[in-house]
């Protein structure tokens, strides 16, 4: 394991600060007086996410500052590969060594961090109110992935959206082919999955005549992405709170239905990311951030929520997950770390960071409006338990699903015959 550390001492201490008599107001709370006695803090990331607030940086000088106010003797940058976060935690965790940290750590790394008991529960020294404010994503996050009733997700300095998934299509492509615009069917209130099953069939072929397809309708998916575009979930929790595998639900088994459909019975889902960066998928399901590569796409692209669904009313947004900022349990200093990152990681930078990325990945206004739309309208259960097991592997309930219905198992027995195996591991997982 890689691990490079970088160790910045404070130089200045302002006087105000060293007495402890800094009172710090955020845009979210009153914090009263913070001051960290000259304590150390460290960083650990899987990328360097605050250089932005050092020398040479978009907002220099920001750390220092806070530095200087809290009485914050240094920093210290811990930084490991993406692989390596959780593991790197959760060691730092248990040797004692995480109690002035911030964590910025994967989705893929909650579960087993939060079930460890190494995350501190942040409800209990911030107020209700304080969670109102964070932005509508964090919010539902913050429900969705509740553990024992305690929540964890307090930061405005988050990749939020980069994993949100869209459905990115090819307006050459489309126009070539003669096929109608996403846009006006989205208008018409016709954007739904049998009109895109339609047009994919009708995009995907031979176009050099060498009877090998190399044009496709649509890009490989992950299916889950599929049953939360129908209303599905791969798990939801009932009134009482209690967590329950509902991958066997309608709903469920309709999205994965269409996935067989796609890829098995109209062979139209097949290839994935280059393909259709080299123009020759009409329609790609993409996460936000890939779509920073559209400068150096040879066609020009558009950008829709997922398809109306017989089981819901309006086209769905799926937000995916992405990386937070932590604070490990045995901090030392729970709400100074609270504190200084919201000194570092202010709503009004979330919000003008959250402008030039959506400005940045657009190509027509009616994008730059549906992603505008999608802030405030992601679906909130979209948030896969991946305790569950990925897409690949069978060794767990989900991957097993994904495995039985590439061996020709029908959806709706593939998510029951796991259902037994896949709630006990809930409940474990959950203390039900």
């Amino acid at each position: 394991m890689s691990v490079k550390r970088v160790l910045v001492l404070g130089a200045i201490v302002l006087a105000l600060a060293a007495s402890g008599a800094f009172a710090y107001t955020s845009d979210r709370m009153d914090f009263g007086e913070i001051d960290f006695g000259g304590a150390t803090v460290s960083f650990l990331m899987h990328w360097d996410g605050i250089a932005q607030f050092e020398e040479g940086g978009a907002r220099a000088g920001t750390l220092r500052e806070a530095m200087e106010l809290f009485n914050i003797g240094g920093y210290e940058k811990v930084i490991v590969g993406w692989g390596d976060v959780g593991d790197t935690a959760l060691n730092r965790f248990m040797a004692g060594e995480s109690k002035y940290d911030l964590w910025r750590t994967p989705f893929a790394y909650y579960w087993g961090l939060v079930s460890r008991g190494a995350l501190f529960p942040v409800n209990e020294i911030l107020p209700p109110e304080y969670f109102e404010l964070l932005p509508k994503i964090t919010r539902d996050r913050n429900y969705e992935l509740a553990y024992n009733g305690q929540m964890y997700f307090f930061s405005a300095g988050v990749d939020d959206y980069g994993h949100a998934v869209f459905v990115v299509f090819n307006r050459d492509l489309l126009a070539n082919e003669g096929l109608e615009d996403p846009y006006e069917l989205l208008a018409r209130g016709e954007w739904t999955f049998e009109k895109v099953t339609e047009m994919a069939r009708k995009a995907t072929r031979d176009t050099d005549g060498d009877g090998i397809v190399d044009q496709w309708g649509l890009s490989d998916i992950d299916p889950k992405n599929l049953v939360y575009a129908y209303g599905g979930a791969v798990t939801r929790r009932d009134e009482n709170g209690r967590v329950y595998w509902s991958l066997d639900e309608p709903e469920g088994v309709a999205g994965l239905r269409q996935w067989v459909d796609w890829r098995k019975v109209d062979q139209i889902a097949d290839k994935g990311e280059n393909e259709f960066s080299a123009g020759q998928i009409a329609m790609a399901f993409l996460p936000f951030y890939y779509l920073g590569n559209h400068t150096s796409w040879p066609f020009t692209h558009g950008i829709m929520p997922f398809p109306k669904s017989p089981y819901n009313d309006e086209p769905i947004f799926l937000p995916g997950t992405a990386d937070a900022w932590f604070v490990p349990a045995n901090a030392e200093y729970p709400l100074g770390l609270i504190a200084l990152d919201n000194y570092l990681f202010t709503l009004d930078n979330y919000y003008e960071d959250l402008d030039n990325y959506i400005a940045s990945r657009v190509a027509d206004k009616q994008a730059y409006e549906i992603l505008y739309q999608a802030v405030e309208s992601f679906w909130p259960e979209d948030y896969y338990m991946n305790f569950l097991g990925s897409r690949w592997d069978g060794s767990l309930p989900y991957g097993k699903v994904c495995g039985d219905i590439n061996n020709n198992v029908s959806p709706a027995t593939a998510a029951a015959e796991v259902k037994q195996t896949a709630q006990a591991m809930i409940d474990e997982m959950f203390g039900q």
